[in-house]
C-alpha cells in the first residue's frame, strides 16, 4: 500500500487582503515551480492580514510573510528541496529572530543587575548605634 499524501503542503493565502497584495502571482509561481511531492493549495484567510501575501508550509508550520513572486524560487530551492527555511522571509510573530531573543536576555540581565545594585545600596547600609 502506498501513501499518496504529499511530503509538504504550501498554503498561499488568497483572501481579500493578501489578494490585494499580490498573492495570485505568488500562488502561480509556486504552482509552476513546486517540486514533485509538494502540494500547492490556495487557502482562505490564515489570520495575519496586513503582513501578506502569507505563505504557510506544512507539516513543519513555517510561516512566510510579504512573499513576492521573486521570492518563490528561493523558498522552493532552499526550503522545499533543501529543508532550510529562508530566514529573511520568516514571519517574525511565529519565528522570532535569535538575535532579538539574545538582545532581550542581555537587556533583562542588565536591568536585573541594576535593580539588585540599587536594592543593595538602599538597604545594605551598615547602621551604627
Amino acid at each position: 500500500m502506498t501513501d499518496s499524501s504529499p511530503a509538504k503542503t504550501v498554503l498561499v493565502c488568497r483572501n481579500k487582503t493578501c489578494s490585494a497584495q499580490g498573492s495570485a502571482k505568488v500562488l502561480a509561481a509556486f504552482e509552476a515551480g513546486a517540486p514533485e511531492g509538494v502540494a500547492v493549495k490556495r487557502s482562505g484567510c490564515i489570520g495575519q492580514c496586513g503582513s501578506g501575501p502569507m505563505v504557510l508550509v506544512e507539516p513543519e508550520k513555517t510561516w512566510y510573510s510579504q512573499v513576492q513572486p521573486g521570492d518563490v524560487s528561493e523558498i522552493v530551492s532552499r526550503h522545499l528541496v533543501g529543508d532550510r527555511p529562508v530566514m529573511r522571509k520568516l514571519y517574525p510573530l511565529f519565528h522570532p529572530k535569535e538575535t532579538s531573543i539574545k538582545g532581550w536576555l542581555i537587556v533583562s540581565g542588565i536591568l536585573l543587575g541594576l535593580l539588585l545594585l540599587m536594592f543593595g545600596m538602599l538597604f545594605g547600609q551598615t547602621v551604627y548605634f
